[in-house]
Formats: structure tokens, sequence, C-alpha cells
């Protein structure tokens, strides 16, 4: 909960954060019970196993963060070339954490989630991996194929940023180009100047073009989550 932004304390405060917390543990929390009796109040083990299933949440939770962190690394892209950061590229205390359309991105994907369904999806995942790591289990057999499935996992969420964010790319660099090409037969004009309002100006009516197929293409990578369990029962191999 900590890592998804559907669920992150960022959006869910007060009273809302406890109802969703407990909601959510409430469907595991019998046969965990039933799981833990054959520890025989047994402390040490049972924080073992709290530790465990840390490590296994946070796991989880970079696989289901994934297609978040995607949609606000586009969004960064697009801030960086169009020049909003540059404030902070020359003074790094000034740069914010998040950049404003990787946050609008982030939402919008956030947005998705609730009027789709995701978060249905997202809880049961989150349910199934007692089945795939169950309570009373320890360490699972971390084998070389695993660790592959999950760079994998990782390396098409990279993948897919770089696509993503190639059309703003592409277009905001030939605006550089050609304001670097008037810029050697119009000494006299500050370039420089004039390159961050027209790639704003560019990159937002691009946006406001692209946004669909970029909603789309969001709706797409949410209806992937729905292939964690198999995925994580090929990362973590219990036996």
């Amino acid at each position: 909960m900590l890592l998804v932004p559907a669920f992150c304390f960022k959006y869910l405060k007060g009273p809302l954060r406890y109802a969703v917390v407990a909601v959510v543990a409430m469907i595991p929390a019998p046969g965990i019970s039933r799981a833990l009796t054959s520890l025989n109040d047994d402390w040490f083990a049972i924080g073992g196993l709290l530790l465990k299933e840390v490590v296994l949440g946070t796991l989880l939770g970079m696989l289901l963060y994934a297609p978040f962190w995607m949609f606000a690394s586009v969004g960064a892209l697009l801030d960086s070339q169009r020049g909003a950061l540059s404030g902070g590229q020359i003074n790094p205390s000034l740069g914010p954490d998040a950049t404003p359309l990787g946050e609008l991105f982030q939402e919008t994907l956030v947005m998705l989630v609730l009027i789709s369904g995701g978060l249905s999806l997202i809880t049961q995942v989150i349910w199934d991996s007692y089945m795939v790591w169950p309570p009373t289990s320890w360490l699972p057999g971390m084998t070389a194929e695993g660790l592959d499935v999950f760079l994998g996992q990782l390396n098409q969420t990279l993948q897919h940023m770089m696509l993503y964010a190639a059309p703003f790319i592409a277009l905001l660099l030939l605006i550089e180009a050609a304001l670097a090409i008037i810029g050697l037969y119009a000494q006299q004009l500050n370039v420089s100047i004039l390159a961050m309002p027209a790639k704003s100006m560019a990159g937002i009516a691009f946006l406001l073009v692209y946004l669909p197929t970029l909603l789309e293409l969001g709706t797409g990578e949410l209806s992937k989550l729905a292939d964690l369990k198999s995925i994580l029962g090929f990362v973590v191999q219990v036996p």
C-alpha cells in the first residue's frame, strides 16, 4: 500500500486510510490465523514470518507500482524535454520530487484504475499472493529463471516508458533543432528564451491529440496486472 499510488497514504487520509487497510486485511485474516496456530505463540517465529511478509509485500508492490511509475516517468520526460525542470537542474534544491505532468499522468492512471475496476484486480492479486507464498512458509526458492522473469518485467516497463514518451521527445527535439537552425541565420534572436515556451506550447498541443492513445495504452498496462499471480509464481518458488 505504501508503493501503489491507488492505495498510498498520499491519497487516502484519515479514517478512510484505516478502513481500506482493515478491509484488505480482513479477507485473508481467518486463513492466516488458522495457519499460525501451528506455531504455538512462538513470537520469534511470528516476528520472522512478519519480516518475510514485508519482503513479499515489497516485491509485489514493485510489480504493482510499475505501470504507475512508467506513466509518471513519461510525464517527467516530457517536462524535462520542454524545459520545465531547468530550474531544478541548475539548483537541485529547487527541483520538486514530482514533475507537473508526471504527477498528472500518474493521477490519470489512478483514475483509470478506479473507473475500470482495477482496485478489485489489485486486491485480488494481493490476496492470491498468500497462495503463491503461504504465510507459514519461510524462504522461497529463488532460481535464476525467476530472477530473469523479474528483471524481464522491469526491462519491459523501461522499454514501454521510452516507447510511450518517444512521440513527445521526437517532436520537441525537432522543434529544438529548428530553433537552432533559425539561430544560425538570426544571431540577434535569443533562441534559448524562445525555446521553452515554443516547446511547452507544442508539447501541450500534441498531448491533447496523443492523450486518447495514452489512456488506451494505460488501460492495456492495467489489464496486465491480472497476470501478476502467474508471474509471482515464477519469481517466488516455494518448496
